[in-house]
């Protein structure tokens, strides 16, 4: 069909789940990097005053997106289970994309342990004797477990189910 020259619905639904695990975990390194900023020594205090307000806004928005990305690896990755099963099982990246929907979900295992310092940064007032900087370093320091765990197996689980799926 002259059709799939130009798009190929079999392929984007191979390719979903690596775009949105790439999306995830850059989006986690994103969040470690630029939240860590707010921590440093030199911008320490004058972060402080701003950090509620600030992770509100931030957490309010940035949740969605998390959430949509997970969606998407993890119900990408099953929808690929039932396309042509026969195809990725001789390929080999049938286990591949079953490693990347477990992996991708398993991101909100650590919910629990970012949900308290969460509550403490967005319920403090700005001004107020909170150290909230205290709870942003506990806060990172999750993200940056979870990013370095099941977000960077997740997308390494999901480069090999493309890559095998899709190979010639």
């Amino acid at each position: 069909m002259a059709s799939k020259l130009f798009f190929d619905p079999l392929v984007a639904l191979r390719a979903a789940p690596l775009v949105s695990a790439t999306c995830t975990l850059l989006y986690a390194y994103d969040q470690h990097f630029f939240l860590g900023l707010l921590n440093r020594p030199d911008t320490r205090q004058h972060s402080r005053p701003l950090l509620p307000a600030f992770f509100r806004s931030f957490f309010r928005e940035g949740v969605v997106f998390v959430v949509a990305m997970l969606a998407v690896t993890t119900w990408g990755s099953v929808a690929n289970l039932y396309v042509n099963r026969p195809s990725l099982s001789a390929r080999g990246s049938f286990g591949w994309y079953v490693a990347g929907a477990v992996l991708s979900s398993s991101h909100l295992l650590f919910v629990p342990g970012v949900a308290p310092s969460i509550k403490r940064i967005t319920g403090a007032e700005a001004g107020g004797e909170e150290d909230v900087n205290a709870d942003l370093d506990e806060w990172l320091g999750v993200n940056k477990v979870r990013m370095l765990t099941v977000d960077l197996a997740a997308w390494v689980a999901c480069v090999v189910a493309v890559g095998k799926s899709l190979s010639a």
